[in-house]
């Protein structure tokens, strides 16, 4: 018998922090072992289909979550070999049809070996969200808003679910750097991944424009992202 389904969950609070594509870039990575995923999204943006060059095929998609949690059917899209996404595709969720993402999440649990969660605040849902996974994934920014918020976040949840705190989109200021030190200080002997912070930069610009993820290219430049993101699978699987 198959084993459920490993739920992670990529979430922050704030919003622009990268959530979306740190999501799509784990979840493909994690299909790479021959292992399939579900990927799924909160976020109304919906940018997923578009870093992952399939724009045109998401624009036919008109039965999202919202559809799977009602009526337990609705519209998937295949990004790449193994992973499949569904996107929410309202705003509103009425509280009574929240709760019955539970069962959606059982049932596709017995289909696939891991559920990708790119979480955005979706207040019927955030709790679930959080309920339902089994290990979280924090992208972040290096500043005090940020930072503070995923103190917060913790400890509203506690440690035992967080594997890994993924800096994105820094610039290598002083201010990040002190923000850097703070966390690492928080959590040096935790069982707490902090990568090494990801910067902004014209390759990852590039891959996102062009519909690629980080393992599709051998650019040597983006071979420390690479790294970091290894370390992050390693711990999730």
């Amino acid at each position: 018998m198959k084993n459920d389904a490993v739920k992670i969950l990529v979430k922050n609070q704030k919003g622009g922090v990268g959530k979306s594509l740190i999501a799509f870039w784990l979840a493909h990575g994690l299909t790479l072992e021959n292992k399939t995923v579900l990927l799924l999204t909160s976020d109304s943006q919906d940018n997923i289909p578009t870093f992952a060059g399939k724009s045109k095929e998401a624009k036919e998609m008109s039965k999202g979550l919202e559809s799977w949690i009602i009526n337990g059917i609705g519209d998937m899209l295949e990004l790449r070999k193994n992973l499949d996404y569904i996107p929410l595709k309202t705003l509103n969720i009425r509280q009574e049809d929240s709760f019955k993402f539970k069962n959606f999440i059982e049932i596709m649990s017995k289909k696939v070996d891991y559920i990708v969660i790119d979480a955005s605040p979706v207040l019927e849902l955030d709790d679930i969200f959080i309920e339902c996974a089994d290990k979280i994934i924090i992208p972040t920014f290096l500043d005090e808003v940020t930072t503070t918020g995923i103190f917060n976040f913790m400890k509203k949840i506690g440690l035992n679910k967080i594997k890994a705190i993924m800096p994105n989109r820094t610039h290598h200021t002083r201010l990040e750097r002190i923000y850097y030190s703070e966390l690492f200080s928080a959590f040096e002997h935790t069982n707490i991944i902090l990568t090494v912070p990801i910067k902004h930069s014209a390759e990852i610009a590039k891959l996102i424009n062009t519909g690629k993820t980080l393992w599709e290219t051998k650019i040597k430049i983006l071979d420390p992202v690479r790294s970091e993101f290894k370390k992050v699978l390693e711990v999730i699987k």
